[in-house]
This record gives C-alpha cells, structure tokens and sequence, in this order.
C-alpha cells in the first residue's frame, strides 16, 4: 500500500476512496444500481465526502466486509478478517415495499439543493424537527440519504425507504 493512499475500510468516505483509489469507481458501481449517483459530479463533491462505505453498502443492499474485501483485493490490501463486524451493523437503512401507512404531511424534494452542489442536511432536519406526532414527510431525493437516515434515527424519527427508482428516491420520515 502506498503512503500517499490511504486504508480501506467501512470508515472510508466514499469520496476519499474514489480521490486514493480513482480506477475503483468501476468496481463500486457494479456492486449496486443504487450507486450510479456517483457518476453525477455534484453528488460526488457533496454526498460522496459524508457518505461512509459502511453507509453506501446499506444503501446498496450490499454486505460491507464483503465490498470493502472486494475494494482491498482490487488493491492489492489484504482482507478484513473473518470475524470482522462493523459498528451499526444491525441498523441496516430500511427498504420496505410499501410506503407508510402514516398520511404525508410535507414533501421535501432536495435534488435542486443537490444539483446546486449544496448538501440537504440542514433544511431536511429542520424540517422534520418540525414534524408533530403521528406526521410525516416524504423526503425526495436522487439516492438513499444513508447519512441523513441515521441522523435522522438517532433523532428517534422512524425512516422507511421503498426500494429507490432510477434517480428517485422516496424516504418518509414519520415523528
């Protein structure tokens, strides 16, 4: 491993491994259809720089260990050991089928902010801080908002997520 590259772990963003590790955009983009977001130069200067490879493997469907043995290998690193287990494992970002059962209060379409080269963050907690009891939002995006998904859980915010969409994703955010 070269001193100027950096280690390759779920910690990893995913922005640092494509900086260290450009030649490996490829083999991330065919672990998930979900991560074809990263061929938008936007979301790579703004989601990809907060975006953990622990939280893109959620939002992919994907087994952590798994990919980042895939990304070490391609490197030529060696694998995390057998008995690795990545913090937060059990809290998998939660796709469902079907939407909630919980009326839609307030829609939240933060691809323009993204677009701009803005992140969503502030205006996406806000206002669902706003939210009262029994209420949702329905938050509209490009991607799965992992990092804003465990955020807003640690905020004791129940998030669910149908399967995304080419380019759309609807993730309901119930107080």
């Amino acid at each position: 491993m070269s001193r100027d590259k950096g280690d390759i772990t779920p910690g990893t963003s995913v922005a640092d491994l494509l900086r260290d590790y450009p030649a490996l955009e490829e083999t991330l983009l065919q672990f998930s259809p979900a991560f074809a977001a990263l061929k938008n130069p936007v979301l790579r200067k703004t989601v990809a720089r907060v975006t953990s490879l622990q939280q893109a493997a959620k939002v992919g469907n994907v087994p952590v260990v798994e990919m980042v043995n895939v990304l070490r290998k391609e490197t030529g690193m060696a694998e995390l050991g057998a008995g690795f287990c990545p913090e937060g494992e059990e809290n998998p970002v939660p796709v469902s089928m079907e939407t909630t059962k919980t009326p839609v209060t307030f829609i939240l379409d933060v691809r323009p902010i993204i677009e701009e080269g803005d992140h969503p963050k502030e205006i996406v907690l806000t206002e669902a801080d706003k939210l009262l009891p029994g209420e949702c939002m329905e938050l509209i995006s490009p991607f799965p908002p992992a990092p804003l998904i465990t955020l807003l859980q640690q905020r004791g915010f129940r998030v669910t997520m149908p399967a995304p969409e080419e380019g759309l994703v609807r993730t309901f955010v119930e107080r």
